[in-house]
């Protein structure tokens, strides 16, 4: 689900009005895909019969979660929808996933046991990869096949967007059953190189001038730094030049909060600096509510 609100954001090539790199992270984008449904699958073997009832998100239980991830990665596949699982679409051009589509790929499945849901996901992923092995991806503003072409999505949305549905879902599936959030992988340096490039849209409508530093360790450590300019847009700056506005936290923590999964209250970061304007950034962090 995290994925649809990401889209809506990327709406016309810019988040909040503020231009975001439109290429891969990497240079080969299928093989991104195939490696993190590889490593979420290597998750989702090891669970046992509890783990499956689990809440995982609001309404969704770590069934429900691997549930969607099969719909989409077998529509994806070009296979089959059980009765149920297809509902009308008025395309249009790049426009977000209805949360209905997302929805009615859950509740189709719901008769399905979770052996039966991980062997569609599997079999999805290795057709997926049959089916695309020849994509012309020369062209990434080309429209993408099947459900998300219908849609109005390019390929470069499409191929980007997946590894982000299947990496975040893989962590809420690792909080939900009580393992650590994995930030050493693929999936993780391709959504921590999306954030670092939103992470201006934090300070839009602060006072001119303000200036803000957020030093992430981990990983996917790295130091973001931010200055609102008179037009209320932020640009890149020297954080040597000194900040209004320091925050310190790990890559779990920063990943877990620009995808909504935790609230400001609920992470461990430290502040230098003016708390208000602190405040005021972490609340925004959230680009997926």
């Amino acid at each position: 689900m995290l994925v649809d609100t990401v889209r809506g954001l990327w709406h016309h090539g810019r988040w909040g009005g503020l231009p975001y790199a439109a290429h891969m992270t990497r240079p080969d984008p299928l093989a991104l895909w195939d490696e993190t449904s590889q490593d979420l699958l290597a998750v989702l073997r090891e669970l046992t019969d509890d783990d499956w009832a689990r809440p995982a998100l609001p309404g969704w239980s770590v069934q429900d979660v691997l549930a969607h991830l099969a719909h989409l990665e077998s529509e994806a596949a070009e296979m089959p929808q059980p009765e149920g699982g297809r509902i009308d679409i008025a395309g249009e051009g790049n426009r977000p996933m209805p949360r209905d589509i997302t929805e009615v790929g859950v509740v189709a499945r719901r008769g399905r046991s979770a052996a039966e849901l991980l062997e569609e996901l599997e079999t999805a992923c290795v057709r997926r990869r049959e089916v695309l092995a020849d994509l012309d991806i020369s062209d990434l503003k080309a429209p993408a096949p099947g459900l998300v072409g219908e849609l109005g999505w390019d390929l470069d949305t499409w191929l980007r967007n997946r590894p982000i549905d299947l990496w975040v879902h893989e962590q809420d599936i690792r909080v939900a059953t009580g393992s650590p959030v994995v930030t050493a992988s693929a999936g993780a340096a391709h959504v921590a190189a999306l954030m670092t490039r939103v992470f201006p849209i934090s300070l839009r409508r602060l006072p001119s001038g303000t200036a803000v530093v957020a030093h992430i360790t981990g990983p996917q450590g790295r130091v973001l730094a931010g200055r609102v300019g008179e037009d209320g847009r932020a640009a890149p700056f020297d954080p040597s030049e000194g900040s209004d506005v320091t925050l310190e936290m790990d890559d779990v923590t920063w990943l877990r909060l620009t995808g909504g999964r935790i609230t400001p209250d609920e992470a461990q970061v430290g502040i230098s600096g003016d708390e208000g304007t602190a405040a005021i950034v972490l609340g925004r962090f959230n680009v997926t509510p």
